[in-house]
């Protein structure tokens, strides 16, 4: 059955199975509801604390039986973890969080398998994505799959669509409770522990809880099923951290009790009148307990352990459990779950980056449980025999600073490179459109250029035109030569080696035309002309 993670005490309204062992609501003859069944196994639950007397030796015994497959008291004592250890909830919170913000998306393999066609490819492509658009809980159902690396696994069940124009895709992908699973062995197959009963595991499942509540049998196929698993749980470094966290808080604020206020001795006068004896004294206890009152004259206080106290040792013990949990959480990475602020960029930033980091390893194994358990039963059954040519991912969003790509582009396009304008589009969230260049014959009233007729002109910048002024040479010469300094220009900004490599060898190729194009515009012949001749002319009257 699937059981409400936020209530544990109520059944999903959309329960696509239940244990065979129950009896479901509509049994023909009365009987109790699948509600009212999953309620009183719940009973006992909400009456349980597994944290009294919770001891490193008694998490030694959880461990062991985890080993076998009796999972029940390891997972109901982490989950009470879960709830009062402030570092283990905050590290599931901001692990989650980070998971959250990457994005998810059906992707295209970048190699096609043998046979396949971008056709074939496009048509997959659109309707996975819209498959895992119609998950009601896509989020929520990773975000459990990531904490499998805490609890050792996570099962989730496909509850399906009925009737209507999405029959039989699959609405969510519904979490059961890790309390409610035993298991063969480490490795063996799950088996629906729907009452939670202790001590069910290696060689006792089968007997115990039946063959029709065995994940992979003919009444809980294996393809109706999401499972995540982790060969090294993060469970075990968590409850002993947690344990030991405990006791040293437990110390901690005995130690605080005891020694928070200093203790103080109050010294009487020396000369008490006889009979006064009783009454000193109790002004003295009084004052000694509230550390303020009157005392008569001549008495002193002293605090005796105030110089002796010393520095508790129980911070730094705690700490060393958290730093321990959040060490292993990691990967190694980090030692504590936030960093200071700071002003600016520092180690904030750097914080987020590993945390970055940190979500997309998670991601990952999450990625290949979903092409397996998700991608591939959804692709066989509409696509039979076809290779399987898309996959879901989780990775990080291209956020791309606009300016910068902007730049790109504009490099790009000065040497001749086009991209494309819907990839831009998809980057840079603004709606681009590539309109053609405007014609360099007509200007743009629509009359026409001087270089209409002129088949070598590549441009307009390169078009015949009589020169005003015939000193000025050199402005001309840099005015024909533009457009080869900013190619020049763009391919030397370029940063990837193998694309300027590219646009070198193509200005290579391009150059002749370049060349013609220059040596048609006879504007600088016409400038040098007269200089030559007034040259010659005095050359020769010399």
């Amino acid at each position: 059955m699937g059981l409400d993670p936020d209530n544990a005490g109520k059944a999903s309204p959309n329960t696509n199975f239940f244990s065979p062992t129950q009896t479901p609501s509509n049994t023909p003859g009365g009987g109790v509801s699948q509600e009212e069944l999953v309620r009183r196994s719940n009973y006992w639950r909400d009456n349980y604390n597994p944290l009294r007397g919770l001891t490193i030796a008694r998490l030694m015994y959880l461990f062991e039986q985890s080993e076998r497959g009796a999972f029940v008291e390891t997972q109901l004592t982490l989950r009470k973890a879960e709830k009062r250890f402030p570092v283990l909830r905050g590290f599931e919170e901001k692990l989650v969080s980070h998971i959250k913000e990457l994005e998810s998306k059906v992707r295209v393999k970048e190699q096609l398998p043998e046979g396949a066609t971008p056709a074939m490819a496009e048509a997959q492509r659109k309707f996975l994505q819209s498959r895992y658009d119609l998950l009601k809980n896509l989020k929520t159902s990773i975000c459990q799959l990531a904490l499998a690396d805490l609890r050792g696994y996570a099962v989730l069940q496909k509850h399906r669509y009925q009737g209507g124009p999405n029959d039989a895709a699959v609405e969510e992908l519904y979490w059961l409770e890790p309390w409610c699973w035993a298991r063969d062995g480490f490795y063996g197959d799950f088996y629906y522990n729907v009452n939670s009963l202790i001590g069910i595991g290696l060689g006792s499942c089968k007997p115990t809880l039946g063959e029709e509540n065995r994940i992979g049998s003919v009444k809980m196929p294996r393809e109706d099923f999401v499972i995540q698993e982790a060969e090294a749980p993060l469970y075990e470094i968590a409850l002993i951290s947690f344990v030991n966290w405990l006791m040293g808080r437990k110390d901690f604020a005995s130690f605080t009790e005891i020694f928070g206020l200093p203790n103080s001795v109050v010294i009487m006068p020396p000369d008490i009148a006889k009979g006064k004896e009783t009454a000193y004294q109790a002004a003295a206890e009084d004052v000694a307990r509230g550390v303020s009152g009157v005392l008569p004259h001549g008495s002193s206080v002293e605090f005796p352990s105030q110089g002796v106290r010393g520095d508790s040792p129980f911070l730094p013990f705690t700490g060393a459990q958290e730093a321990d949990l959040v060490l292993a959480g990691t990967g190694g990475v980090l030692t504590m779950l936030s960093m200071p602020t700071g002003i600016g960029k520092g180690a904030s930033e750097e914080h987020a980056v590993a945390w970055q980091k940190i979500a997309v390893t998670k991601a990952s194994s999450i990625n290949d449980t979903l092409q397996r358990d998700f991608d591939a039963p959804e692709l066989a059954a509409a696509f039979p025999g076809q290779p399987v040519c898309v996959y879901f991912a989780l990775a990080t969003k291209d956020v791309d600073d606009v300016s910068a790509l902007a730049d790109t582009v504009v490099k790009l396009e000065g040497v001749n490179l086009q991209t494309d304008a819907s990839e831009i589009s998809e980057r840079t969230g603004i709606k681009l459109t590539r309109v053609a260049p405007p014609d360099p014959s007509f200007s743009a009233d629509g009359t026409p250029t001087d270089n209409q007729n002129d088949p070598a002109a590549p441009s307009a910048k390169l078009s015949n035109r009589a020169i005003d002024d015939p000193t000025d040479l050199s402005e001309t010469l840099a005015e024909m030569l533009l457009p080869l300094m900013k190619r020049l220009e763009a391919i030397a900004a370029i940063d990837d080696a193998t694309i300027q490599q590219h646009m070198v060898e193509k200005l290579l190729k391009d150059f002749p035309a370049i060349e013609k194009a220059i040596q048609a515009d006879n504007s600088l012949a016409k400038g040098l002309s007269p200089m030559l001749e007034d040259s010659l002319l005095k050359g020769l009257s010399k």
